[in-house]
């Protein structure tokens, strides 16, 4: 690491010495190195500032929103898969408690929350089974 960095000062000691040194030159004799250059270097120069301040960040604003997105989508059904994953296995659970536990009757009546939540439940069961009637029946 050492040396990579002695070299790269040793390089821009040597540049700057030189740029010094066609200055000194420059202002001495009136002079300018690569005078019929600078319109044609002017010119390339303000084509890749003009791409490095306008276009390349319009382009990485407009491939960040894609990307964003489709990131966004990736994530919503990755969400949306785990939870149908969990709710499989949860309901798999229920299922072999309700196979190993022996149910025990309370005396008395249930809640009347309890009674409107297995009202509700009656009626998510019925609709399911209409909607996979009318599904089959589709199909056919």
């Amino acid at each position: 690491m050492v040396p990579f960095f002695l070299s790269t000062l040793l390089i821009s000691v040597c540049g700057l010495v030189t740029l010094f040194g066609v200055k000194y030159w420059e202002l001495r004799t009136g002079g300018v190195i690569f005078a019929g250059l600078r319109q044609k270097m002017g010119w390339y120069f303000s084509t890749i500032a003009l791409w490095g301040e306008r276009i390349i960040p319009a382009l990485a604003r407009i491939y960040g929103r894609r990307a964003w997105r489709s990131m966004q989508g990736y994530v919503h059904q990755t969400i949306a898969r785990i939870v149908v994953v969990a709710e499989y296995w949860l309901e798999r659970t229920l299922h072999q408690l309700r196979r190993t536990t022996e149910v025990r009757y309370a005396p008395g009546e249930a809640s009347p929350f309890l009674r409107e939540v297995a009202e509700h439940k009656r009626k998510l069961i019925r609709g399911e089974r209409v909607r996979r009637v009318k599904e089959s029946k589709v199909r056919e």
